[in-house]
């Protein structure tokens, strides 16, 4: 079988464009030949249909050219890789196997705000973000999803800019020609103004509606409560809709969920393909840390790898930062790297991940603002209320898991109005030093309680 499908690329590989034969026959693997019949495994589904729908042919002509023990391959099919095990093994798990997708160059022509190491090819695939993979290999390569938009949807750190920036490199490096615009949605917003100020918006329109051909746009969550950039952006949309252009947004949350947002703006991002990124499992995050340590030539043992995929659950940003820290701590400090190590350097950055306590935080916003339950749960809109009740629900949303549905329980709010008051109290924080004070005490007493009370003021240890 080996030896077949060797003589098969190589025919393959003369009849093939290089990059072609790189991103859709390399991955190929050869499965078994059984009476007659080559079963090919592919890492996706969506790589089986393309693949099926544009080179099985190909590959069904090339392989009857190709005897076998004197007689032709007849057929040709094509599964979801590794092939199922046909001697089950109960004992023992296989481990999971991380597909060799496409090596794909990062083009001189992007952006310099293009990260240069977000392409596909350096993406970990795995159960809760393979669906937001196949959906951007086949947005980038003109695959048809019946849309022209994409919404990427995740909570920070779990690969959403990774992805959108990938389909500007593919794009970019299939045809250098394309205008790629990758932006954020506060870049957008400051645009627009600065082409207001300097009377030149007609070229600020001409830019996003007329010359671009991909615009990738961060973080729309950024836009609520904007009416007039909400409105600009829903007119741009139609324009490249209606020229089937292509457009990828990234967001925390679905578009009903953003408050403020124009009913027919939402209309337009719900109109697209929406995909969500699920946090890693424990096989993905433990493939994602090795492949981070061969990337930083870290040499971890497998025992160690695991006790950091294990105790790392958050999101990647996370698994980096960790592995980071163990890898400065055992040059800076010469030591080897074990689970002795491992545990110190989780320990300064992990050592804090507990489940809080809901009452632990009502009862601290309670006692530090001299309210009661009752009266942040109530429907009143005193300062002396709303203030309180505004840094509970941040301080839920911070320092547990819970859900904005869940968070509204506890305040008798929906999840709209609990994301409206996480949004509020975050501009309130970065410009209100005195009001950053306080939530930052706050949020470090309820993990532990290291700030005792001593009448109703938070007093250091």
């Amino acid at each position: 079988m080996e030896v077949l499908w060797a003589s098969v690329r190589r025919s393959l590989e003369q009849k093939l464009a290089e990059k072609n034969f790189r991103l859709w026959i390399d991955p190929l693997q050869p499965l078994k030949l059984e009476k007659q019949t080559v079963w090919l495994g592919c890492p996706n589904k969506f790589f089986l249909s393309w693949v099926k729908e544009n080179y099985l042919n190909l590959i069904k002509e090339i392989l009857k050219q190709n005897s076998v023990n004197g007689s032709s391959v007849t057929s040709v099919k094509l599964e979801i890789a590794p092939a199922a095990d046909k001697k089950p093994v109960r004992q023992e798990k296989p481990a999971p196997r991380q597909y060799e997708l496409p090596r794909l160059e990062v083009h001189q022509r992007a952006p310099l705000r293009f990260n240069h190491r977000f392409t596909f090819d350096r993406f970990i695939v795995g159960s809760g973000n393979n669906f937001a993979y196949s959906a951007s290999m086949a947005m980038a390569s003109d695959f048809d999803l019946n849309t022209d938009s994409l919404y990427l949807l995740s909570t920070p750190g779990l690969g959403k800019s990774h992805l959108s920036q990938a389909i500007g490199h593919y794009i970019l490096s299939q045809n250098p020609n394309k205008n790629v615009l990758y932006l954020t949605a506060e870049d957008f917003t400051n645009e627009m103004v600065y082409s207001i100020k300097r009377n030149c918006l007609e070229e600020f329109k001409n830019k996003f509606r007329r010359r671009c051909d991909i615009l990738v746009l961060e973080e729309v969550s950024f836009l609520s409560g904007k009416e007039k950039i909400q409105a600009e952006l829903s007119y741009t949309l139609d324009c490249l809709m209606e020229n089937k252009k292509k457009v990828v947004f990234t967001s925390s949350h679905l578009p009903k969920d953003i408050p403020r947002l124009r009913r027919n703006l939402v209309s337009r991002l719900n109109n697209g393909l929406i995909s969500p990124i699920k946090p890693p499992d424990y096989e993905t995050r433990l493939r994602i840390l090795k492949a981070k340590a061969k990337e930083n030539d870290l040499v971890i043992g497998d025992d160690v790898l695991d006790y950091m995929a294990r105790r790392l659950t958050q999101d990647v940003r996370q698994l980096e930062s960790c592995l980071c820290c163990l890898g400065a701590k055992s040059k800076l400090l010469s030591r080897r790297i074990d689970i002795d190590l491992a545990e110190e350097a989780l320990g300064d950055l992990v050592e804090d991940e507990q489940t809080v306590d809901r009452n632990v935080i009502l009862d601290l916003i309670c006692r530090y603002y001299n309210v009661s339950v009752e009266e942040l749960q109530s429907r009143s809109r005193s300062k002396s209320v709303v203030l309180p009740r505004n840094v509970g629900i941040y301080l839920f949303r911070e320092t547990t898991d819970l859900s904005l549905e869940a968070i509204g329980q506890i305040f008798g709010r929906n999840h709209s109005t609990v994301l409206y008051s996480i949004n509020t109290l975050k501009q309130r924080y970065r410009r209100d030093p005195k009001l950053k004070g306080q939530v930052d005490l706050l949020k470090k007493a309820t993990l532990p309680w290291k700030f005792p009370f001593y009448g109703n003021q938070l007093v250091p240890k």
